[in-house]
């Protein structure tokens, strides 16, 4: 018999890495923004299952934005850079100059904590900022699925800043070692 191809010791040839911007937007809006959104409303639901003829006005809804945005920042920006430094070593994207990247990503800075504390408020100040405007066009008080969309829809905008925030931060640290 033949020996196949994947045991014949035949090294594969290694997939090209993807360009920055493709990496940046596939991560920013499907992971860290629509899957996060998901997660977001799931864990309202599940939080606030035994109370479903609650009612939530202006008060609760920015107490429970205020709370998510910093946690959302917190925890994605921990989450995220090992993940990213280890696509980073593995060639997975190909990473840009960092003098090259620009817009929000210059207000990023290249050492850990500050930028922890950056993305944190970038996501708080999205989550808030969004909030506010939704609140403007939304009937109050919310109902409990009501409240779960819209923190759905909230959270996958401030997961996506706060990943972008993320990716600029190990860009222009320079670290690709998790």
């Amino acid at each position: 018999m033949a020996k196949s191809v994947a045991s014949s010791g035949a090294a594969t040839p290694a997939r090209p890495a993807k360009p920055f911007n493709s990496y940046l937007l596939n991560k920013c809006i499907i992971g860290y923004g629509v899957i996060n959104g998901i997660i977001n409303a799931v864990i309202f639901y599940l939080l606030h299952m035994g109370e479903p003829e609650a009612l939530l006005g202006h008060a609760d809804i920015f107490h429970d934005f205020a709370l998510t945005g910093v946690l959302l920042g917190l925890l994605l920006f921990v989450i995220v850079v090992p993940l990213t430094r280890m696509d980073l070593r593995k060639h997975v994207f190909a990473g840009p100059n960092a003098a090259n990247l620009g817009g929000a990503a210059s207000l990023v800075p290249a050492s850990y904590a500050p930028a922890l504390l950056v993305t944190t408020v970038a996501a708080t100040v999205t989550l808030m900022g969004v909030g506010a405007f939704a609140c403007v066009l939304l009937p109050l008080p919310l109902t409990v699925t009501a409240m779960m969309l819209l923190k759905g829809v909230v959270c996958a905008c401030a997961g996506g800043v706060a990943g972008y925030f993320t990716i600029c931060y190990v860009v222009r640290s320079g670290k690709s070692e998790a």
